[in-house]
């Protein structure tokens, strides 16, 4: 008998018999479906049915034996009468009728049997309860109930996430499902005595080593700064420090605030840090490949620990990674090589392009902040080596631009954004450590006082770049930065032409 799941709520039920089994059944129906309309015939009724049917109004008492005409426009009747003649009849009318019948106690002779449903979040267990008496079906449920994991939904849903993956194929959804399958039946049977005791034990140790780990970053930081002021008093370095930081123009405060501005940016919409820095150095009159080399440098230690993140949550596709890196890798160089020479001979001509390319990228910055999102199911046929190049040569050239192209074409293409991002992230980081690796090579160590300035400026504002994002509309926060970018790169513009 294979089991069946009807909607009760739309379907009436007739009953006869008054006996203990029927009330039970009456119960049962009512605990599934609270407003299924039932009928109960018998010439007798128990004060059970009779309470209970009293508090429903779904719930009509006949006090007769069934006729034929009684079974018009039913499709269940459960039976359970002690007349053996009277149920051979009502199982004779029941077939002529096509009315589905329940002989309970009888499971040989019967259509269905009704089932006992166990919920646990959104899984819900039917339990065949036709054999078995209250009592024994009452304990056999607690047991099925106590064995489904509390975490089932979570399994469930990395189950859905994997199926039907845009960028797996076939082969590798099913692999990917059987090793969250595997990992997850690893996990319960390393640990089969996971009650609420050991839970318990599990929430404290949590919590003491969050506070463990919190007095011992202090206590680093104490010691770093009491290391580092022991070497700037024995090796006087305090006028070397102030020489450093007052060195051309005082540029390493004017970073600081660039590197506050940007990191503000980024940690708010994710996207914008390149954009902003090299706006804004192009304005206080840096030399182009001094802006790129600078950004790529203070770059590699932010994108770091974004990459690091988006691998340990598994949000990398290394094929994707792979696809769009190596090309990156190649654009970033050929990027840096012609900034170098190109900015350092035509610097009157590569200035104003770069702002004319951040005036491009501040006006459709501004111009997607007001575009309806449309759904985009289907893949382009991209190359997705070709887009790596370019952005990888962009983002060299440029000082910024990877996010807008690269990550935001990779999602118009209708790719998973969790994927795309952690890639994206990744590849990014690359491509910053050739930039920053080629620019030091071709024109040396010449920036600390800008690239510390970004730093420094960057880290004090993470903390407030992350209280923004959820102050803030996203949507408000594109306007502001788009009119940011296009106003700044208008005025380098001008600035570079007269």
């Amino acid at each position: 008998m294979n089991p069946l799941f009807l909607n009760l709520e739309r379907i009436p039920v007739l009953l006869v018999g008054h006996d203990d089994l029927i009330f039970r059944a009456v119960k049962q129906i009512c605990r599934n479906a609270a407003h299924c309309k039932i009928k109960i015939y018998d010439e007798e009724m128990s004060e059970e049915i009779i309470r209970f049917s009293a508090e429903k109004s779904n719930i009509k008492l006949f006090y007769q034996k069934i006729k034929e005409e009684d079974l018009e426009n039913f499709g269940l009747l459960i039976i359970s009468t002690e007349d053996h003649e009277y149920e051979e009849q009502l199982i004779h009318l029941s077939q002529n009728k096509n009315i589905l019948i329940d002989v309970i106690g009888k499971p040989k002779i019967s259509d269905f049997s009704l089932v006992s449903v166990i919920k646990k979040e959104n899984i819900k267990l039917g339990i065949s309860s036709n054999d078995y008496s209250p009592e024994v079906q009452k304990r056999i449920n607690k047991i099925i109930e106590h064995s489904i994991p509390s975490d089932i939904e979570e399994f469930i849903g990395k189950l859905k996430f994997a199926h039907k993956h845009p960028l797996m194929n076939r082969e590798e959804e099913l692999k990917t499902l059987d090793n969250i399958t595997a990992e997850y039946l690893d996990q319960k049977q390393k640990h089969p005595l996971a009650d609420s005791e050991f839970e318990n034990l599990e929430k404290i140790t949590k919590a003491v080593r969050r506070r463990a780990n919190i007095y011992l970053g202090i206590i680093g930081v104490m010691v770093l700064i009491g290391v580092l002021s022991y070497i700037l008093v024995e090796f006087q370095l305090f006028p070397d420090i102030n020489e450093f930081l007052n060195r051309d123009n005082h540029i390493f405060y004017k970073m600081l605030a660039v590197g506050f501005v940007a990191e503000l940016v980024v940690g708010s919409t994710g996207m914008g840090y390149g954009i902003i820095c090299t706006t804004i150095l192009l304005m206080l009159n840096i030399a182009p490949p001094i802006i790129s080399a600078s950004i790529h440098s203070a770059e590699t230690f932010t994108s770091a620990a974004g990459s690091i993140s988006h691998y340990r949550l598994k949000n990398v596709n290394m094929k994707l990674v792979k696809a769009l890196a190596i090309p990156a890798i190649i654009g970033a160089i050929i990027g840096a090589l012609s900034l170098t020479y190109f900015g350092e001979h035509y610097a009157h001509i590569v200035k104003p392009l770069i702002s004319c390319y951040t005036l491009y990228l501040g006006i459709n910055i501004l111009r997607n902040a007001f575009k309806k999102n449309k759904k985009n199911t289907q893949k382009s046929g991209r190359n997705i080596s070709i887009l790596g190049l370019t952005g990888g040569f962009i983002d060299s050239f440029t000082g910024g631009g990877w996010g807008p192209m690269v990550t935001g074409s990779l999602l118009k293409d209708g790719r998973t954004p969790r994927y795309v991002i952690g890639s994206s992230t990744l590849s990014k980081f690359i491509l910053t450590i050739t930039s920053a690796i080629t620019f030091v090579v071709t024109i040396g160590i010449q920036h600390w006082n800008i690239v510390l300035g970004l730093l420094i400026g960057g880290i004090v504002t993470a903390p407030f770049a992350a209280l923004l994002t959820s102050r803030i509309p996203i949507k408000k926060m594109f306007v502001v930065i788009g009119i940011l970018i296009i106003v700044l790169s208008l005025i380098s513009i001008v600035k570079s032409l007269f």
